[in-house]
């Protein structure tokens, strides 16, 4: 049987058919190809007569039959007409071409070079007679059964048995099959081979890039059988295995692949560059402990000897940033053919490569350790370790060799080579200096004037008649190192860098935004440490920073590079307009002039590394920040962060939210892990691996995720996902690509690790259920009636209905009311009162009323509890001064009246505001002899106060609603306290004053409904236009007066606070006065009003404190942590639950107290770790208090209910259907008989606290106050009508009407115009219901 082939006549075997060939795995290295051509083998030899190596993966214009037709007729025009000729009688030059063609065949007739796929199982004997061949196998002898099918002599029955897939492979030469033919005589099937050219070998002959192809070689994946059984020839259905076509899949969550990371686990020997090799070991030794007589610093230039965890984690990063690894190509896979052997395969694109491809993985990553756990101080020592090292320049940019005008000398030949391949020359110098205390200042110096430097050629623009070629980027090289912090943190990184640092071992410079007056903060001379400014220095100073600490809103000004001051940019190629001395030898300008086009220092300097705080929020790739991040030219870059993405963290944080003890935390993270282990579609897999690979591209510049000239961007989701589509992408899971991405980026310790290192001091998590006063209750009943009015009388339809659909915003605001009411709330009148038990009465009265009997007598029951305030004095004075109440035993006869509220009841009930007044005036004249003398005025002025407030309330009351059938005071924004809305008006002129009587509104619908409210109802009180009295003159506070105390025997000593009108705060106070002296203290709160309510109570209690609120600006929020933690005598910090759960390090507190349940595990999570971190020394006691049989407990124990995913999903927590049914369906607090009288009705005090004459006032600095208020007041004349309000400094002060200082700055409402006429509430129940029916309908 003759085939047509240089390789001489194939052997029929046992006569069997003639597409037959048998081998021991198919054809040998001899054998030739089944070609069908029409001249001599020879002349088929010439298809690749000019080559370049097949190992090099390349793309080529496909041909019509193999790649090699055009080659053929060439080669026939060569020869000419004479017909077909020998290659052998065709002269030398084709006996060449013929031998070199028949090697390139054999290489690809070299079965080692295929991947070994799998098998195809047929159900039926293919027709054939072939025995065993006689040749041996060189591979395995148990394979000489195998037989290769040939395409070229394949009969149509076989054909159309293999099916149409492979038999259009196997035509295109894509793959080869081989026939096992000796199966037993019972099992009528066969068993064929396949195997694949791989697609990075013999590209150059064999088109790879049909579509078509491609496409049959995806549905042959799905008909192979992978089994090693299989392959070997024995058949078993049980043990089929097919070919996974796409992605291996990672089907877990993204928590549990964060958490599944393994810790660090650097290895110094893998480190060629012994710089940064030492560097590694350096840190590593640093954890080793010394001995007594051993002074030696743990690290050079480090106080504080590291954590063996944290010295793994340093050196790790150190590691990845001196020795990269090359990592594959995450397009690709690795998998394992049958025979054992490896290949790579790319599931979404479907190719088979025999080599891998590998990027070089990213200098940098994501310093994710948990919060608490010393990332600044890790940071700090790679910044330390690597000190004076340098970027390489890159390979594409590096110069030539300076060519000198003369001759150099040895020395600047040897600082021009150290600083072309960046060797840490200054550094090693400087080390020398130091170790044999000699001078080498002359070396350093010809350094400085070697320095590396090299030029990154532009971006050809599209070129026309105006083009101008711009000029190229020039760079110098440079050891320092970008640190970005939030603007909220700058004095904690200081902080940390004076606590952690010698003196002197790094040269830091820290830039912040400069001052609204546009001039540069001046350096502050009590700090050598480090320099501040606000404008970047010229290139040459700033290099010789080993730091630069730069807040983020300083670093985003950086975009305004390259523009003039008005925003207006030159075209490309503008000539320089500056003419300053240049940086060393180099061409790079050292430009510290005023052009009228700014010019970034930071953007003509090399930096070894840059740092991003906080830097999860650089995800972004449009904001100012990351934009001017990645114009720089960083050889390292990282980002850190304890959260990378939303929702992202440790399962440790989420443990410190749980209230019980834990006894075996690795079993309970465990449990916790493998509870959020399976993968779904939600938000926090998406958005969060979203947010990361952002975080890749943008910022950290990872290839080959980020844009980059010589290679296009791969899309994130196309490969981190495991998609069963080849074109769709179908999220079935996350891919082993992800995996391997993460384990390349992140630097994370797992707590495991961490304890065997660290133990943190224990932590107490409880719950405090405190039992609800009258005042409470009441204030939760005024909202439920809300609540039941609303529902009931607008039917539950229509947009009148808080619960409607398009109620969304309203029913929000409403809730967030409630949420905070659950403190106090003053934002009730009597007006209030009585409209919603009009309305309630009015719709309870109709006739054609659609509500059922239980819903019509949950409103009588609510209306007859609400209806009992229309007779309380105390309430209703409290409601007019937006007050919490204290009761006060003992307070002295002669002021009571003008003092108290509701005069005569006993306790006497004083506001809070008041109260302080009074006992200022009494504490500063201790010394006088009669401290009491004028206090009655004092409490006149006072009640002045409340009724001008009262009045302008009356007077510009907004009676329209934001939503109709929604009571504007329960939507809209918290009262003022009195203290806050006269801080806010314009001041007014000390001398006396008429009062106008406020309006008083008609009460004649009052009496309407005699069944409803009580004939004696208390009428409105009309204040007299009387005279405001004379305010006692003011003094300034001294030490004496504060270090005073009262006679033994003065009646002042048994005035007491013996009880509040919030629950909550009588329980703050006590915990405050027992824990104050020996610990410190965070309170968490939700709303402005409960910070001010709590201040004053501190304030009365002479606790020093701060306020840490939302209004305040960066700046004064990072003085305000800098005091808590270092001032022994701020004892407490008020915190904001909505700005301060992030980045904050007060491990100098150990009691955390929260008003209200936060009800969201990670916010919570978050605001714990504030207190218990690293450097934490004593247990850490948290306490969560909850208002007991309310609303908010109700709403607590569904949140602790609710899964991880359900939190997702409630974008806000009042969107849960199981929250919205328990405010729904809530029952009022009963009121128990007698619980409205005296002393009952307030939340008593553990311990009654003492008014007048504490001790230890001198401890809250009020002293000497006054006199920087009175400069401050001088200024503020000439300011605008917006920013006349007094802006009282933070630990109070006798202020020019008498009223004590503010216990706190930057708590003022975000309204615009006039404070009082936006924040002041209408009748929250509006003007009523229509037709005189129902409020809401």
């Amino acid at each position: 049987m003759a085939v047509s082939g240089d390789g001489g006549r194939r052997r029929a075997v046992g006569g069997g058919p003639s597409y037959l060939v048998s081998s021991a795995a198919g054809p040998s290295s001899q054998q030739t190809s089944d070609w069908n051509l029409d001249i001599g083998s020879s002349t088929s030899n010439l298809a690749s007569s000019s080559t370049t190596p097949i190992s090099t993966p390349m793309t080529s214009t496909p041909s019509q039959l193999f790649g090699l037709d055009a080659k053929i007729r060439d080669l026939k025009q060569y020869i000419g007409d004479s017909g077909r000729r020998r290659a052998a009688g065709a002269g030398g030059g084709l006996t060449s071409a013929s031998s070199h063609l028949s090697d390139i065949d054999a290489k690809i007739q070299d079965l080692k070079q295929y991947i070994a796929l799998g098998c195809l199982h047929f159900d039926r004997l293919l027709p054939m007679n072939v025995s065993k061949s006689s040749e041996s196998d060189s591979r395995c002898e148990s394979e000489n059964a195998w037989a290769e099918l040939l395409h070229s002599d394949l009969p149509p029955e076989v054909k159309e048995m293999i099916g149409n897939e492979a038999t259009r492979l196997l035509d295109a030469r894509w793959i080869r099959l081989f026939l096992h033919p000796h199966l037993s005589e019972d099992q009528n099937r066969s068993i064929v081979r396949v195997y694949l050219l791989p697609g990075d070998w013999a590209r150059r002959f064999i088109d790879r890039n049909s579509k078509s192809l491609k496409s049959a070689l995806r549905q042959l994946l799905q008909q192979l059988d992978i089994s090693p059984e299989a392959w070997a020839g024995d058949y078993s259905e049980a043990q089929i295995k097919h070919f996974d076509p796409w992605a291996s899949a990672e089907n877990v969550s993204l928590f549990y692949l964060f958490n599944k990371l393994p810790s660090p686990d650097p290895a110094p020997q893998c480190v060629k560059n012994r710089f940064s090799r030492r560097a590694i070991e350096d840190l590593l030794d640093s954890t080793t402990p010394l001995l007594p007589e051993e002074f030696e610093q743990p690290l050079e230039g480090l106080r504080t000897r590291l954590y063996p965890y944290q010295a793994r984690s340093t050196s790790l990063m150190v590691q990845r940033e001196a020795a990269p690894i090359l990592q594959l190509d995450p397009r690709l896979e690795v998998r394992q053919s049958p025979n054992g052997e490896q290949f790579f395969f790319g599931p979404r694109d479907g190719s088979f490569l025999r080599e891998p491809i590998f990027y070089e993985a990213n200098r940098g990553g994501i310093l994710a350790e948990t919060m608490g756990l010393g990332k600044t101080i890790i940071c700090l020592s790679v910044i330390l370790a690597t000190r004076g090292h340098l970027p390489r320049i890159p390979a594409t940019y590096l110069p030539p060799p300076r060519v000198r005008d003369r001759v150099g000398s040895l020395k600047e030949m040897a600082a021009s080579i150290m600083g072309r391949h960046a060797i840490p020359a200054k550094d090693a110098l400087e080390r020398y200096e130091k170790y044999e205390d000699i001078d080498l200042s002359r070396l350093k110096h010809v350094l400085a004037q070697n320095i590396a430097y090299y030029e990154i050629p532009p971006d050809l623009p599209r070129m026309n008649r105006n083009t101008r070629i711009p000029p190229p980027q020039q760079l110098v090289t440079c050891s320092g190192t970008i640190v970005v912090v939030p603007r909220n943190l700058l004095h904690q990184w200081q902080s940390e860098i004076r606590k952690h640092l010698v003196k002197g071992s790094l040269k830091v410079l820290v830039v912040d935004t400069p001052t609204k007056r546009g001039k540069s903060k001046p350096a502050k001379a009590e700090d050598d440490q480090m320099d501040f400014r606000s404008d970047l220095p010229a290139p040459t100073e700033l290099m010789e920073y080993d730091v630069l600490l730069i807040t983020r809103n300083r670093f985003e000004q950086e975009i305004q590079d390259g523009a003039d001051e008005k925003g207006r940019r030159s075209f490309a190629g503008a000539q320089r307009t500056c003419y300053c001395p240049y940086i060393g030898s180099s061409r790079i300008p050292d430009c510290s002039c005023k052009g009228n086009v700014y010019e970034s220092p930071l953007k003509k300097i090399h930096w070894l590394r840059i740092i991003i705080d906080e830097g999860h929020s650089f995800s972004s790739s449009v904001s100012n920040a990351v934009l001017v991040a990645k114009q720089l030219q960083a050889e390292r870059r990282w980002v850190v962060s304890g959260t990378p993405a939303k929702n992202l963290v440790g399962v440790e944080v989420d443990l410190s939210t749980m209230d019980e003890e834990i006894d075996d935390p690795t079993m309970v993270r465990e449990l916790a892990i493998e509870q959020r282990k399976a993968f779904s579609l939600d938000y926090e897999n998406t958005k969060a691996a979203k947010a990361l690979g952002l975080l890749a591209s943008n910022f950290l510049m990872v290839r080959p995720w980020s844009e980059s000239t010589a290679e296009g961007r791969l899309d994130w989701e196309d490969y981190i996902y495991r998609h069963e589509h080849q074109y769709q992408k179908t999220y079935s899971g996350f891919s082993s690509c992800f995996l391997r991405t993460l384990e390349g980026l992140v630097v994370k310790t797992r707590p495991d690790d961490v304890e065997k290192d660290i133990t943190l001091p224990p932590m107490r998590h409880r719950v405090v259920y405190i039992k609800p006063c009258w005042f409470d209750k009441m204030t939760a009943n005024l909202f439920i009636q809300v609540l039941r009015a609303n529902a009931i009388t607008s039917e539950r339809s229509d947009v009148d209905y808080l619960f409607h659909k398009n109620s969304v915003k309203a029913r929000h605001s409403l809730i967030k009311n409630l949420r905070q009411s659950n403190f106090t709330w003053t934002g009730f009148s009597l007006e209030d009162v009585i409209s919603t038990l009009e309305t309630s009465s009015k719709y309870l009265e109709k006739g054609d009323k659609r509500c059922s009997l239980d819903d019509a007598n949950q409103l009588l029951e609510s209306s007859r509890i609400v209806s009992t305030l229309t007779k309380s004095e105390s309430w209703i004075a409290l409601s007019e001064a937006h007050e919490v109440g204290m009761a006060i035993d003992a307070w002295p006869d002669e002021s009571e009246e003008s003092f108290s509220l509701a005069y005569p009841q006993k306790p006497a009930i004083i506001g809070i505001t008041q109260l302080l007044e009074g006992q200022l005036h009494v504490d500063s004249h201790i010394l006088s002899g009669v401290p009491s003398q004028g206090l009655d005025t004092v409490g006149r002025v006072a009640r002045a106060k409340i009724a001008a407030m009262a009045e302008a309330e009356n007077e510009t009351s907004d009676a329209q609603l934001q939503k109709v059938g929604v009571p504007s005071s329960c939507v809209g924004s918290q009262p003022l306290t009195s203290r806050r809305a006269l801080a806010m008006t314009t001041k007014s002129s000390p001398q006396k004053k008429a009062l106008k009587a406020p309006a008083q509104k008609p009460t004649s619908s009052v009496t309407k409904n005699e069944s409803m409210v009580p004939a004696d109802t208390i009428k409105i009180v009309k204040t007299q236009s009387v005279a405001s009295p004379a305010k006692p003159k003011k003094r300034k506070l001294t030490l004496s007066d504060e270090l005073a105390e009262l006679p033994p025997d003065s009646p002042l000593r048994h005035t007491r606070v013996v009880g509040t009108t919030s629950a909550k705060l009588s329980y703050l106070i006590g915990k405050v006065v027992n824990y104050q002296a020996t610990e410190k203290i965070i309170i968490f709160y939700d709303g402005d009003n409960a910070a001010f309510y709590i201040a004053q109570c501190l304030e009365m209690l002479y606790v020093n404190h701060r306020i840490y609120a939302r209004t305040l600006d960066n700046t004064k929020r990072s003085e305000y942590v800098a005091l808590f933690n270092e001032d022994p005598d701020i004892r407490v910090l008020l915190i904001d639950v909505a700005c301060g759960a992030l980045g904050l390090n007060l491990n100098a507190a150990s009691v955390v107290l929260i008003v209200n349940p936060i009800n969201r595990p990670g916010i919570e999570a978050q605001a714990i770790k504030r207190a218990h971190r690293i450097g934490q020394t004593k247990e850490v006691l948290v306490e969560t208090l909850v208002l007991e049989g309310t609303i908010e407990e109700a709403i607590f124990k569904r949140a602790k209910k609710m899964s991880r995913q359900q939190h997702l999903e409630a974008k806000e927590l009042e969107d849960d259907a199981g929250i919205i049914d328990i405010i729904q369906n809530a029952r009022v607090l009963p009121i128990e008989p007698g619980e409205d009288e005296g002393a009952a009705k307030f939340a008593p005090l553990e311990v009654p606290q003492r008014v007048f004459g504490r001790p230890d006032r001198h401890r809250y600095h009020r002293f000497g106050v006054v006199e920087v208020k009175e400069k401050a007041r001088k200024k503020a004349k000439t300011a605008t009508s917006a920013r006349q309000s007094v802006k009282i400094g933070v630990g109070g002060g006798m202020s020019d009407d008498g009223v004590s200082g503010m216990p706190s700055e930057g708590l003022t409402p975000t309204t615009t115009g006039n404070p009082v006429l936006q924040t002041q509430p209408s009748s929250i129940f509006g003007m009523g219901g229509r037709n005189g029916g129902s409020l809401f309908g």
